[in-house]
């Protein structure tokens, strides 16, 4: 009795603790987007909680997608994007009061203010970043090269940028020299 109760308890914790991690923890609801209530997929790369305003998700990822293939070169896979219209959607993947962010080289979520094209290039160059230098190899790069790239390749309209950011995306600059960009990653 006493061995199945603790296979029984063993099963359940392997089971449902994985499960529990994606409801849970907000940042990898990427995962299983639909989990957040209102989120449906299309093609299993555009979510949305708002069906009417895919064909702009789908209009802003190809443009962003493509300017940044042509800037960064190909990226080995198309990246989920997770569109929220709704502040709903927005507080079901933790976005707080970010525009956007990025879980690696796995998916992209974007507040209802991200839905701009320099703010999803910035993400864009991010998941690009986390497929060359690897999703923890990005923690070894220094921030200027990291959010100085993003803020600078993104295009970025605003000018300038509050401390430290501002100052990453001028040092980026000044490194990204045609010597430097050949052998970029």
């Amino acid at each position: 009795m006493r061995i199945k109760r603790s296979v029984l308890v063993g099963l359940f914790v392997a089971v449902l603790a994985p499960l529990a991690a994606l409801a849970l923890i907000k940042p990898w609801r990427v995962a299983v987007p639909q989990i957040v209530s209102g989120v449906h997929c299309y093609e299993d790369r555009i979510c949305t909680d708002n069906e009417q305003r895919l064909g702009e998700a789908r209009a802003l990822y190809s443009a962003a997608f493509g300017r940044i293939s042509e800037k960064l070169g190909a990226f080995h896979s198309h990246p989920r994007v997770i569109f929220c219209s709704a502040v709903p959607c927005q507080k079901g993947f933790g976005l707080g009061n970010r525009a956007a962010y990025t879980v690696g080289d796995f998916a992209i979520a974007v507040a209802p203010r991200g839905w701009q094209a320099f703010c999803l290039a910035h993400e864009l160059i991010h998941y690009r970043q986390a497929e060359e230098f690897g999703s923890i190899g990005m923690r070894w790069k220094p921030r200027w090269l990291i959010e100085g790239m993003a803020y600078s390749l993104s295009d970025d309209p605003r000018r300038p940028l509050a401390q430290p950011f501002e100052s990453w995306r001028a040092q980026f600059e000044r490194w990204n020299t045609p010597s430097h960009r050949a052998d970029l990653w």
